[in-house]
């Protein structure tokens, strides 16, 4: 198990760069934005809600740029990276961090007029997961007009790609999907200058967190600014495919360690051949 710090020293690497952020209008992305600017970096916020806007552009003036992101909208990610360039030129963080915990109605039978049962609302879904790929899409085309620059992804995912999280069903779902997102994409993104990595928060006081838990759980809960530290993580370390942890404002890795273990629950044999196996596939592209 590796345990992993953030310092305010550490963080000094963010004068002068372009971090963008999605969901930065509240909880770990608002708290990303801070962190940002008080480190002198320049921050393009992509979000819904507009009320950051007017506040933070008064206040740091041409270190900020705002635009009103559906991140679910494929056309409203493309010129939020559109209008960062313009703006800043290179983008060196790319922190992917909106989400919702709303839309859980998968269990829940609703009918239309005829009696028919309808189709679940995907917008969890659809936010959660498929805005991730809108962002990692967009990312890597705009890396790729720097290559000689070194450049972060962070997704944010969740303590529920790892542990159940009821009644928030489909928000594991794509949760889950994210992780399965880094993994896949580690071994690639590296060969171009860039690195991903995620960020999984345990319970965390954000305006999104359902209030029996907050009320209810009498264990350490993040901070927003304890979550949103280590979405700086990768760039202020070079790492490169984690996975990040975060309970009670500490920061764990959990890939290296579910890496070692593999033989202890997939026994020696099997996790030899899975290992040699994907060695294989990895060879194949």
């Amino acid at each position: 198990m590796t345990t992993y710090t953030v310092t305010s020293a550490d963080l000094k690497v963010l004068e002068g760069k372009t971090v963008l952020i999605t969901g930065g209008a509240s909880g770990i992305g608002r708290a990303a934005v801070d962190i940002a600017l008080e480190q002198g970096a320049n921050v393009v916020i992509g979000d819904w809600s507009e009320k950051l806007e007017y506040e933070l552009v008064d206040q740091h003036k041409d270190r900020v740029l705002f635009r009103k992101c559906d991140i679910s909208n494929w056309d409203n990610v493309l010129h939020l990276f559109q209008d960062a360039t313009v703006r800043f030129g290179i983008i060196h963080v790319v922190l992917s961090n909106a989400d919702v915990n709303a839309h859980e109605d998968l269990l829940d039978e609703t009918f239309d007029a005829d009696g028919k049962l309808k189709a679940p609302s995907l917008k969890s879904i659809d936010i959660n997961l498929v805005g991730q790929l809108y962002v990692v899409r967009c990312a890597m085309h705009y890396f790729a007009k720097w290559p000689e620059t070194a450049c972060q992804l962070v997704l944010t995912s969740s303590a529920g790609a790892f542990f159940p999280a009821p009644p928030l069903y489909m928000y594991c779902a794509a949760k889950s999907g994210v992780l399965g997102l880094i993994r896949g994409l580690r071994s690639e993104v590296v060969k171009k200058n860039v690195t991903i990595n995620t960020v999984a928060p345990w319970l965390t006081v954000t305006p999104m967190l359902l209030s029996d838990w907050l009320d209810n759980w009498p264990l350490p809960k993040n901070t927003p600014e304890g979550a949103a530290l280590a979405l700086f993580l990768p760039t202020v370390q070079a790492v490169n495919g984690k996975s990040f942890f975060v309970a009670g404002d500490k920061i764990i890795e959990l890939e290296d360690t579910l890496n070692a273990t593999e033989p202890m629950w997939m026994g020696e044999q099997l996790c030899d051949d899975v290992r040699k196996g994907q060695e294989i596939l990895l060879g194949l592209k």
